[in-house]
């Protein structure tokens, strides 16, 4: 009897309890209010490294730069030669629209008369391409270097607020409430750089590598695409 009156007693003490408590969302809030300006430049570089980051994956995806189709068409050049005909190819090529459907169509278009000068080409052409798949990269690389410098900036702040605080009391002594405000914010903005600049050094790691993976294999399947293509059709320039 008395273990289920204390029950009853305790209820009203939880829910009391359970409405005074923050949620996350206001820990959240009152982390970054006490920031000031610098927390605020610190929230703008976590966004711009989120944004640069979809934008990466979306972008190098390797179904989207290299599809199996125009991999299996590719490579199935010795079939159309046995046809006599490579416009099916070609304008299969010029459909798809993706990134190695237009280094192939390059590769295939008969504009070189050797292998040699195909290769030079397409490796340029290619340089570009990838270069355009690195958008939203750099900007990772920038994040990684300014989130932390933006931190120490806070905590420079924080220190120079907290030693203004001393003898700011009335009666000359430490004002202990505004000191420990002051080291508040100068740890909260070094703990934000850093919980930005972490994640954006893991970021750019990844698809810096992902993006020397795909390099690779488009390098890999171009060499294929333009070795069947002079070996089983002869390229003629028409005559000036």
């Amino acid at each position: 009897m008395s273990s289920f009156t204390d029950l009853l007693l305790a209820t009203p003490l939880l829910a009391a309890a359970e409405k005074t408590a923050p949620s996350g969302i206001q820990l959240v809030y009152e982390f970054l209010a006490t920031g000031g300006f610098v927390m605020a430049l610190i929230v703008v570089c976590s966004i711009s490294a989120i944004t640069a980051s979809i934008l990466a994956w979306l972008q190098l995806r390797e179904h989207v730069i290299m599809p199996n189709s125009v991999i299996s068409q590719l490579r199935s050049i010795p079939n159309y030669a046995v046809k006599g005909d490579i416009r099916p190819l070609q304008e299969f090529l010029e459909k798809d629209g993706s990134m190695l459907s237009r280094l192939g169509a390059m590769a295939i278009s008969g504009a070189f008369t050797s292998k040699q000068e195909c290769h030079a080409a397409c490796e340029i052409k290619a340089r570009e391409e990838i270069h355009n798949l690195e958008r939203g990269i750099p900007l990772l690389e920038v994040m990684v270097s300014v989130a932390p410098l933006l931190g120490l900036l806070g905590t420079t702040a924080g220190l120079v607020g907290m030693f203004s605080a001393f003898g700011a009391g009335g009666d000359g002594s430490p004002d202990t409430g505004a000191i420990a405000h002051e080291i508040g914010v100068a740890l909260r903005c070094t703990i934000a750089g850093l919980f930005v600049a972490v994640p954006s050094v893991l970021a750019h790691t990844y698809f810096t590598r992902r993006v020397d993976a795909l390099a690779v294999k488009v390098e890999s399947i171009m060499q294929e695409t333009i070795q069947h293509f002079y070996q089983h059709f002869e390229v003629q320039r028409p005559a000036a």
